[in-house]
């Protein structure tokens, strides 16, 4: 399931990227890819995810459109399947963040929740996407076990800090590959 970023309609009109997603520890904008370190302001197609404990972001990451490919191919095609029945069932799109995307649920409700975005140089090229906690664990539930062990190497190998018994759930690797 490759992503064609020449595919993109244009009718969608990029925007800058909102503040929530501005990386915690570089005091604004994700200059480089988590994972190879590549510059990310050069054209290149990135991927912006961050998990939230109420207010607090505990965990984020920006990656490039090829490290996430090569993430994705790893994953069971069964998963992959999986991830695509859920996201055409469930998926609710709004231009705004203000609710999980999958059930609705106000977002300053939301106790934990997941917002990713699609990135292009210094814009959103699609509008964030919100998943609160639940929703990410019925995504979670869908995938194999090969998938969410790609996905718990991922993320041991790239963030080697994170505790091993933090949850990242929602994990939305993938979502844009």
């Amino acid at each position: 399931m490759d992503f064609d970023p020449d595919a993109i309609p244009n009718f969608i009109k990029s925007t800058p990227i909102p503040e929530v997603l501005f990386s915690v520890y570089e005091s604004g904008p994700f200059k480089t890819c988590t994972v190879c370190g590549e510059v990310l302001t050069d054209g290149r197609l990135y991927e912006i995810q961050k998990v939230f404990r109420g207010k607090e972001a505990v965990f984020e990451m920006a990656v490039c459109h090829k490290c996430g490919e090569n993430v994705s191919k790893e994953f069971s095609e069964q998963s992959m399947e999986n991830i695509k029945n859920f996201l055409l069932a469930n998926f609710k799109p709004t231009l705004e963040p203000l609710h999980c995307h999958f059930c609705g649920f106000p977002r300053g409700l939301i106790s934990s929740f997941t917002i990713v975005g699609a990135c292009k140089e210094n814009s959103l090229i699609l509008p964030s996407v919100i998943m609160c906690e639940k929703c990410g664990e019925r995504l979670q539930e869908k995938l194999s076990r090969k998938t969410r062990e790609v996905q718990g190497d991922f993320i041991h190998d790239n963030f080697p800090g994170v505790p091993a018994d933090l949850d990242l759930s929602p994990n939305l690797s993938g979502l844009f590959t």
